[in-house]
């Protein structure tokens, strides 16, 4: 059992921004404003906040040991483009995802789309925060990240794609944007390091390992299968737009130097849907009336804060690993 600190979730955020920062340097060369390492950090502190630490600091912090040194990403514009590449080579996840979650809604203000490709990039953390934020801003978004591949085809017993999970938003009246966020795979990379870690086995039949055998010990997985024909192709669909239209995807065994990912903010009003925020408030009603459960894990969250309220608790290793970064970066 690790050991854990609780502390105010403004007092997190601030030090995740200020390692933010310190990781891609002037941020006029990373194409990421100050209100991107903000908002990424409000995400990092979130998913701490949601009990997700493996999207949280810990994260973070294997991402900025991957990064090189930045280099020069997409730069904002007065008037964004309606689709955009960025390459995040040298910037940490979470802020290249806020940087084209940025630009995506400006584009979709301006033009009523807006479509960012994200290329050479590292961890993102949680879509369905981007997802919500485009929401929360009126549009409906879908954002897609793939992955190294780590997952079988149906029917297959060798890695040929990624996790590849995929995050869809809408604006709902008088309420939190209505969001689903789900991999495309029967367990994501970071349940699988959790299993890892704490040393527990995994569920039977998810896995196998080099040899090809049913693997229980998450140490030992080489191979992820598919939970259904309908989630395999779901995760064929991301490797698609996340992958092949941005330029992310490598062959299957390459060395994962980076991912790809795709952030898509649709103005509804232009495309059609005059009512989507009661639509949207309609489908949840209608959703739950059949019997379904309505996803909600981020309704949790305060809704539109642009800075984190109450407290946090966070792995000790994580926050000394985080604070040594950021009390380095103020000296």
């Amino acid at each position: 059992m690790q050991d854990t600190n609780t502390l105010p979730a403004g007092e997190l955020h601030r030090a995740l921004v200020v390692a933010l920062v310190a990781a891609t340097g002037d941020a006029g060369s990373t194409g990421a404003t100050h209100a991107d390492t903000e908002r990424a950090a409000l995400w990092l502190t979130q998913a701490e906040q949601l009990g997700l630490p493996g999207f949280g600091v810990a994260m973070l912090l294997r991402d900025l040991e991957r990064m090189a040194a930045p280099v020069g990403a997409a730069a904002d514009s007065p008037v964004p483009a309606p689709i955009a590449a960025l390459d995040a080579t040298g910037v940490p996840g979470p802020l290249a995802l806020a940087t084209a979650t940025r630009l995506a809604g400006a584009a979709a203000r301006t033009h009523g789309v807006g479509v960012v490709g994200i290329r050479n990039v590292g961890a993102l953390g949680i879509l369905g925060f981007a997802a919500r934020d485009l929401a929360a801003d009126g549009a409906v978004a879908l954002v897609a990240a793939q992955a190294p591949a780590k997952v079988a085809p149906w029917g297959g017993t060798s890695p040929a794609i990624g996790t590849n999970p995929l995050a869809v938003a809408a604006p709902r009246a008088a309420e939190a944007p209505l969001v689903a966020d789900f991999a495309t795979a029967p367990i994501t990379q970071a349940a699988l390091a959790a299993h890892r870690n704490r040393g527990t086995p995994l569920p039977a039949g998810i896995a196998l390992d080099a040899a090809g055998e049913p693997a229980l010990d998450a140490g030992h997985v080489a191979t992820i299968l598919p939970e259904s024909l309908l989630g395999s192709l779901g995760g064929f669909l991301v490797e698609i737009i996340a992958g092949i239209a941005v330029g992310g995807r490598g062959p299957a065994g390459a060395p994962a130097s980076g991912r790809g990912a795709f952030v898509l903010a649709l103005d509804p009003a232009r495309a059609g849907g005059d009512s989507a925020a009661l639509d949207s408030v309609q489908l949840a009603a209608d959703w739950r009336a059949a019997g379904g459960h309505v996803p909600a894990r981020f309704d949790a969250l305060p809704f539109g804060e642009s800075a984190p309220s109450g407290q946090v608790t966070v792995t000790t290793e994580s926050l000394a690993a985080l604070r040594a970064l950021a009390s380095g970066a103020q000296r």
